[in-house]
């Protein structure tokens, strides 16, 4: 039985627990005859041993919902496919196009490279778009590949900070896509898993064949004016709203954490004990006041 996520998950209610972190997706891909083959696959719950050993391996502290979420399932991947013929040709075949909601098991969540680095790392705002800097200290994680160029990362800008979510696309560029785990995962199933909707957020844009699909099975939420992390404007019968205790973890949990992230810095202390110049914290999160 697994209690990490805010509810009791056994063999029983374990059907429960996915309805509740897909929010009825199905029922609405369900709806569209573009759409076939729909498929959940299930994965056991990472020892809580396993993943402090990760924390561990890598010198940071993963956020409570993704500690949360890895305690319950092992990474998440639901698929579908998707037909702008729906109707069989004579030849009997039919191009389809994959739709996803994936994240990588924790052994998956593994550190990338390759970005330009600066003396200090800091999240710049301009207007409504933010600029990444990272410095030596930064750390990246990748979170799911979005295709051969781009993929979702969890930024930590040092090893203390509070990680946030970002689409890293070649050649080195970042681009803000949500402020914690919970966040990405809502907007996942708020664009039905259609491939490279987080292209939503950069300069490039979604690709127009990923487009096409929008407008097919989830007309209007590629608005240009709307937040990307509100729920598509369509009708959504029976998808119920998200559960912010879905994520919520434990108080024996939270309170591991703590000890790990302890024993985190005071190894960090004694590698740099002769250093005399203090470290000044840097949230991984964009200010919202400036």
């Amino acid at each position: 039985m697994r209690k990490n996520m805010g509810f009791a998950v056994d063999k029983v209610s374990e059907d429960s627990f996915y309805e509740n972190l897909l929010l009825g997706i199905s029922k609405v891909l369900e709806k569209s005859p573009c759409v076939s083959n729909v498929s959940l696959k299930r994965f056991s719950g990472v020892r809580q041993i396993d993943i402090r050993a990760w924390e561990h391996n890598n010198g940071v502290i993963l956020p409570e919902d993704l500690r949360a979420f890895y305690s319950s399932t092992n990474g998440f991947l639901y698929t579908y496919d998707f037909s702008y013929d729906y109707s069989t040709p004579d030849d009997g075949i039919i191009l389809t196009r994959e739709g996803k909601i994936e994240i990588n098991p924790i052994e998956g969540l593994i550190r990338t490279f390759g970005y330009e680095t600066k003396n200090v790392a800091q999240i710049e705002r301009f207007g409504a778009k933010y600029k990444l800097v990272l410095s030596r200290e930064s750390k990246i994680f990748e979170l799911i590949s979005v295709d051969e160029l781009a993929k979702v990362v969890l930024v930590y800008i040092n090893s203390y900070s509070i990680p946030s979510i970002w689409l890293y696309s070649s050649p080195m560029s970042f681009n803000y896509l949500a402020e914690d785990f919970t966040t990405y995962f809502r907007m996942c199933i708020a664009h039905l898993g259609i491939p490279c909707w987080q292209y939503a957020v950069s300069k490039e844009g979604v690709p127009e064949w990923s487009k096409e699909i929008f407008q097919l099975i989830a007309p209007g939420v590629l608005n240009e004016d709307r937040n990307l992390v509100d729920f598509p404007k369509f009708n959504l019968d029976d998808v119920n709203k998200i559960d912010p205790n879905i994520f919520v973890m434990q108080a024996s949990v939270g309170n591991d954490r703590v000890a790990t992230l302890q024993a985190i810095q005071q190894n960090k202390s004694k590698e740099k004990k002769a250093k005399i110049i203090p470290k000044r914290h840097i949230s991984g999160k964009p200010s919202k006041n400036r």
